[in-house]
């Protein structure tokens, strides 16, 4: 029965420490309903802020067909 707590316990310490979560939860979280004036926003505050622009906020300005700078 010690044996079998001791596993127990060791189950449950490693599965704390696993990371279930995906990586890409904060790459989608702009990416629904998102109108151009949003994207263009949001673009700007990436690039004042020297950060990479997501994917998500990318396709939507190039969806649009328009040039934005």
């Amino acid at each position: 029965m010690n044996q079998l707590a001791i596993l127990f316990i060791i189950c449950i310490s490693v599965t704390s420490c696993v990371n279930f979560d995906r990586a890409s939860n904060t790459t989608n979280y702009y990416e629904y309903d998102m109108t151009l004036e949003q994207a263009c926003i949001l673009k700007n505050h990436y690039q004042v802020q020297s950060e990479e622009i997501p994917l998500s906020v990318q396709a939507v300005i190039n969806a649009s067909g328009t040039n934005y700078e």
